[in-house]
């Protein structure tokens, strides 16, 4: 056996999936090693082989030294965001997505934590609360559903001269459109269920940061058991592979229907940062290389109404979440951001008549016509 070891050459194109749990040892001076330094693996609630291929993949793509799996996004959120506050902290936080807001408005504050959230139109109160002193500045951009887009590199430089660590959930932009550290961001957060993942087949999610910051990460995780299992691993490193090619379909379909819906009867207002109607228009020509595939619009008619528009859709698909594939819409009050309180939701700006879009890899045209019809439903 040993001799055919020795005969054997070449090394596999693609990660192989280790699902082993553990791993064994020759000498006992060797298991130390590892627990002391992570010089190889021990358990897989700690490192593994295939989910290692997937974090060092993003992390090139991203600019970072490490990255860590987890297997979700609101994982890697809500671990990264522990990894650096303490009782008594304070946090500063301009963030919409649901689940997001949840931990930021009921679960720090009741280990002790002080969280100030602010609105993307008020970034001079969010500059007011880092000169007061934060551990953490958490940023979403762009953020869901309205796609606005934070001057993420100011709010960085001014956090950074406050001492707090700046974390991004750059999930809506990619690795593709948003390059986060270079914009001063020290983790850099994503929901790898979405555009990474690619094909609505994987949940997944990662912590990007500089080895100081991602082994403190990695330290949150292999404490509170989050971790990505290897077949997961698989398929997100499967997914980067691609992304590049995805994401530059998708933004070349969203642009075209965002600028297509602008003028369409029966749509009150569309939310796309590439459109110079847009508020963020100039942050996002600044800050992105693209504007992504996400787009959402207002219906000209009521929740019920709206209703009725979706249901009328053949082609684009009802369903949660995005960056997939297939094109999906949503309702926002209806799933995405139902967990927020009417008076949150209408505090954010996300209405009854709103419909989020993730352009997937069909036709424009076999988009917009499908649209169109179901428009014309609610004339």
């Amino acid at each position: 056996m040993e001799e055919e070891r020795r005969e054997m050459k070449g090394r596999p194109v693609v990660p192989p999936i280790v699902r082993s749990t553990t791993y064994r040892f020759d000498s006992i001076e060797d298991l130390v090693d590892v627990v002391e330094h992570r010089s190889g693996y021990i358990y897989s609630r700690w490192d593994n082989p295939t989910v290692r291929a997937a974090e060092r993949a993003l992390a090139e793509i991203e600019g970072y030294e490490e990255a860590v799996g987890f297997a979700s996004g609101m994982a890697a959120i809500t671990s990264a965001i522990l990894g650096f506050v303490r009782a008594s902290d304070r946090v500063a936080a301009i963030a919409t997505y649901g689940e997001t807001v949840r931990f930021l408005s009921d679960f720090l504050p009741a280990i002790g934590v002080s969280v100030r959230q602010f609105g993307p139109d008020d970034a001079d109160g969010c500059h007011a609360a880092l000169d007061d002193g934060v551990a953490i500045l958490y940023l979403e951009s762009p953020m869901n559903p309205l796609l606005r887009v934070i001057d993420i590199a100011a709010l960085a430089e001014r956090a950074h001269r406050r001492g707090a660590v700046v974390l991004l959930d750059s999930t809506f932009a990619s690795p593709i459109n948003q390059r986060p550290r270079e914009l001063g961001v020290d983790v850099s957060l994503h929901s790898a269920t979405k555009y990474i993942g690619g094909h609505h087949d994987v949940t997944a999610g990662f912590a990007c940061a500089d080895e100081t910051r991602g082994e403190r990460i990695w330290r949150q995780r292999r404490m509170l058991g989050g971790v990505l299992d290897p077949s997961a691993a698989y398929m997100i490193w499967r997914g980067l592979q691609t992304l590049e090619l995805r994401v530059g379909r998708q933004n070349e379909t969203a642009g075209r229907l965002a600028q297509w819906l602008v003028n369409r009867p029966g749509v009150r207002r569309v939310h796309y940062p590439g459109l110079e109607i847009h508020p963020d228009h100039a942050i996002a020509l600044r800050q992105m290389r693209g504007f992504g595939g996400m787009l959402s619009f207002e219906l000209d008619t009521d929740g019920t109404g709206t209703a009725r528009f979706m249901n009328a859709l053949s082609v684009i698909q009802l369903a949660t979440s995005l960056g997939g594939t297939a094109t999906l819409v949503t309702q926002p009050v209806t799933n995405t951001h139902a967990s927020m309180s009417p008076a949150e939701r209408d505090a954010a700006g996300i209405s009854d008549n709103l419909v989020r879009l993730s352009a997937g890899l069909e036709p424009f045209d076999v988009l917009a016509d499908d649209i169109a019809r179901a428009l014309r439903v609610v004339e």
